[in-house]
């Protein structure tokens, strides 16, 4: 297959060349090529398929059902490969749990998914982590409070198997009972709040681990400016933001609305502000979608009942191309970056996805940055927003 007269998005620019694919590899980038099928993506971006860190499924629950839909949804949304968060319901800290999550994995027919493991077990011992990841997960992924010693150790296994820990910041005692972000919002609404330094005191705590050990570490969900400093001055952490945390504030919460109820919560005006800042300036080093969808009926309960939750990849590329690339903050090769190289680096995929490269699997995406739509769905905290682009094909 070649596809022919788009705008191909390289790491060197944007490229009008085609594209020519051979038994599932990206086999030539030139001006010209000719093969037995065409595809014409001209007017188009032809750009890698993206890749997400930490999904989950509905409501949390791993079943064939759950897994499945996930799978659709990510590959009719662009996403070549899912890496599955290990917290979910059975929690992947043991080999019973990853077998019965890879055997659901290979009846899904749409995007790949693969699956980091739960350093810590729920009784709190330390999971057989040589073990899972031998037997195919990606990654450590750990919540930050946990004890210094574990933490310690689960990085000793991360360099031993040349993996990345992928951690969720939050001093679980800070943040006691808030349900959303401590501002002039939660004040408004009555509502117990989330101090942001919760988050960031975290980090700093497993950065200086990480600058003794020498491991990279993800930090999953980064919201706050301050985690962003720090991650930028430490060179073994990484942050992963959300989109809803660039675009979003806790005014999605006003009048009690559940869809503004997400985790990590939304944060304040002044310090959405101050993301996108950081992110103008690359003090960012990858997107995620964060999503986290949960049943209608979790979110229909009073707010402080109602569970966290968002569908983050439904139109998420659309969403990324209207807000972050039309409106100048980044580019759309530094977009791809952040959605697809990055991610698919820290997931173990590089050199395999994550760039339109010779010898890299084809998994692309065209895009129509001219399509305008607007999104209706009520439960979506971007209800009645317009966006521009669409994903027209997914290969690979």
């Amino acid at each position: 297959m070649v596809i022919k007269n788009g705008m191909v998005v390289t790491e060197n620019g944007i490229q009008n060349v085609d594209v020519l694919i051979e038994n599932g590899k990206i086999a030539k980038i030139a001006p010209n090529l000719s093969g037995e099928r065409v595809v014409d993506a001209k007017g188009r971006y032809v750009m890698p398929a993206l890749v997400d860190i930490g999904s989950r499924v509905l409501d949390g629950k791993i079943r064939a059902g759950t897994l499945k839909d996930l799978s659709k949804k990510a590959q009719r949304n662009g996403f070549a490969k899912v890496a599955l968060s290990a917290f979910c319901e059975p929690r992947i800290d043991s080999e019973v749990a990853l077998e019965f999550a890879k055997s659901q994995f290979s009846i899904c027919d749409g995007a790949d998914i693969c699956s980091l493991v739960a350093g810590i077990r729920e009784d709190a011992r330390l999971s057989d982590i040589s073990i899972l990841l031998k037997d195919g997960a990606i990654g450590i992924e750990f919540s930050s409070d946990t004890d210094g010693n574990m933490v310690r150790r689960m990085m000793e296994y991360a360099l031993m198997h040349d993996v990345r820990l992928f951690c969720h910041a939050d001093d679980t005692a800070l943040h006691g009972d808030g349900v959303m972000h401590e501002g002039k919002v939660s004040a408004r609404l009555g509502l117990s709040g989330v101090p942001a330094v919760a988050e960031s005191s975290q980090v700093a705590r497993i950065g200086e681990l990480a600058d003794f050990y020498g491991v990279n570490v993800v930090v999953l969900g980064a919201s706050t400016p301050q985690t962003l400093r720090i991650c930028q001055q430490n060179p073994w952490l990484h942050s992963q933001v959300s989109l809803h945390h660039l675009l979003l504030t806790d005014d999605a919460c006003d009048n009690y609305n559940t869809a503004g109820k997400i985790w990590p919560p939304l944060r304040d005006t002044i310090l959405r502000d101050l993301m996108q800042e950081s992110l103008a300036r690359g003090g960012v080093s990858m997107l995620t979608s964060l999503h986290t969808p949960v049943s209608r009926s979790a979110k229909d309960a009073v707010f402080a009942e109602a569970a966290y939750g968002i569908d983050g990849m439904e139109n998420f590329l659309p969403l990324c191309y209207t807000y972050l690339v039309e409106s100048g903050i980044v580019s759309i090769e530094k977009l791809i970056d952040l959605v697809a190289t990055k991610p698919a680096a820290a997931a173990g995929f590089k050199d395999r996805i994550g760039k339109i490269e010779i010898g890299y699997d084809a998994k692309i995406v065209i895009f129509d940055p001219a399509a305008e739509s607007c999104i209706e769905s009520e439960s979506s905290p971007y209800f009645g927003r317009a966006i521009y682009g669409k994903i027209e094909i997914v290969s690979g």
